[in-house]
């Protein structure tokens, strides 16, 4: 087969090289083109900065062009391998056995010529390949599966009858496991999606409040005669302009999101679910469920409003690459817009050993001002400062960072909370734009820490953080300004599952 043969990268490469050392050298590119505003023909140190950035742009270039050219990759004794490099070769082998999904992303210049760029995860690692065929990449993905298929029977051949049921159960042939729909976004739902995904709109709804108190505050009759005309339609210009700018924001951003998100949908097959999206960039994800280490619920107070909320997993078989198919390390979003109690549904019949119960709200009061007091004096500080050697707006930007610390406060201690069941524990913790809940089990807590000062100490108060694995890193989930007595509560519980194993 070809695949065991060392393969070059899609021609396109070389195009998709050329646009990402143009994107890596775009300041690069606005400094030269500045020079050339003002560039004398007579003199030789105009030809000075010029002729630097254009060397600049050109080793890059080539750079990228002589590695593409390098690249070489195929399956070699259960391997798969990758080489490349200009002047340093570099060689990475990824074990076929480890690898837990193969993702690809096609952009649009891609989508023309029949290309895909391919990611290669396993749990700790990855190998990325920026173009190749589609063909290419159906046959890498389907040997990579025959390869594992051989592996795994080989290994069920070599242990007793018992854990052979359980290695079938965990290891079933993808080929014969149907695949179940989970989700698909309507188009309904991805407009909606679309146009609440930024916070732009409340930008626009609180904007009014404030043109109003600059128009109040303003002494315009006073100012008189053609003055006062001239300043004031300059304000109402430039509102006018911050206006057009958010309401065009607004409008591109909702644009971006429909298309990012576009023809979302998610499919199961086995442990692992297949995630599709994108118009213009199609992105293909596999997220292994067996590496599940919690559930995330993401829900802005805007989208709460309307009943509607985003699901993440938390796994660890991520790996940072440049296609950004996950938010975060780790962190892969499941169900981007959903009705909430939909959304449940669904995730109960993903991850059926959770309960995904109902967190209690509402924190001590005795924290209240510990969320606010320091960095209100800092402000109050800063804003003395500023009036000092700017103006006295300084003390208005304070007051209102003070008012929005004061709001977050009052939502944290409102609405964040915790419940504790058996072997699951929820998290609910309210910020000043939203609402996030994280689902996870103990056999999952990898670590906890408690901080407490005297000062807490003598209000019996503590904070706590629960450790997980998430990607190659560590996720930390817990609450400030916590009755002592909970935490250690779940200090016990988290003890119970350390010393069990």
């Amino acid at each position: 087969m070809t695949m065991y043969n060392p393969q070059k990268l899609h021609p396109v490469s070389y195009v998709t090289s050329l646009i990402n050392v143009i994107k890596n050298n775009f300041i690069v590119i606005i400094i030269f083109l500045f020079n050339i505003k003002d560039f004398k023909y007579d003199d030789f140190y105009s030809y000075l900065w010029p002729g630097i950035m254009t060397l600049i742009f050109l080793i890059t270039f080539f750079y990228n062009i002589f590695k593409v050219y390098n690249t070489r990759y195929w399956i070699e004794n259960n391997h798969f391998i990758l080489t490349t490099g200009v002047l340093n070769k570099e060689r990475k082998e990824l074990n076929i056995s480890r690898i837990q999904s193969v993702d690809t992303t096609e952009g649009f210049v891609n989508q023309i010529v029949g290309g895909v760029e391919l990611i290669i995860k396993t749990p700790s690692d990855g190998i990325e390949l920026s173009t190749i065929s589609k063909k290419q990449s159906v046959s890498i993905e389907s040997e990579i599966k025959n390869i594992q298929q051989q592996l795994n029977a080989t290994q069920q051949a070599e242990v007793n009858v018992d854990s052979e049921k359980d290695e079938d159960e965990d290891n079933e042939s993808l080929k014969n496991v149907p695949t179940k729909s989970i989700f698909k976004m309507s188009f309904k739902q991805l407009l909606f999606m679309a146009m609440t995904s930024g916070a732009i709109g409340i930008t626009l709804i609180t904007l009014s409040p404030i043109v109003g108190s600059f128009s109040d505050i303003i002494p315009w009759e006073k100012l008189g005669g053609e003055l006062s005309y001239v300043l004031k339609s300059t304000f109402f210009i430039i509102i006018a302009i911050v206006v057009v700018v958010l309401i065009m924001s607004y409008i591109i951003g909702t644009c971006l999101a429909f298309i990012r998100y576009y023809g979302y949908k998610v499919t199961q097959q086995g442990h692992q679910l297949k995630i599709q999206y994108g118009l213009f960039t199609k992105k293909n994800v596999t997220v292994p469920t067996n590496r599940l280490q919690g559930v995330l619920e993401h829900q802005s107070y805007l989208r709460r409003l309307f009943g509607y909320t985003s699901i993440h997993f938390y796994i660890t078989s991520d790996v940072v690459t440049s296609a950004e198919t996950s938010d975060v390390n780790g962190r892969i979003m499941i169900l981007p817009f959903i009705k909430r109690q939909q959304a449940y549904e669904v995730i109960q019949s993903l991850v059926p050993e959770m309960r995904f119960n109902t967190a209690h709200t509402g924190m001590p009061l005795r924290g209240f001002h510990r969320h606010f007091l320091i960095p209100s004096l800092i402000l109050i500080i800063a804003s003395f400062i500023g009036w000092y050697f700017w103006s006295t707006w300084s003390f208005a930007i304070a007051g209102l960072l003070i008012i929005l610390l004061i709001m977050r406060a009052v939502l944290y201690v409102r609405y964040s909370g915790y419940y504790l069941e058996n072997e699951e524990i929820v998290i609910q913790k309210a910020s000043l734009l939203n609402m996030k809940r994280f689902y996870f089990k103990l056999n999952k807590v990898i670590g906890m820490e408690i901080r407490q000062h005297p000062l807490l100490e003598r209000k019996h108060l503590a904070n706590f953080k629960f450790i997980i694995a998430k990607g190659f890193e560590n996720k930390k989930i817990g609450l400030k300004y916590t009755d002592v007595s909970k935490v250690n509560e779940f200090k016990e519980w988290y003890m119970r599952g350390d010393t069990h194993e």
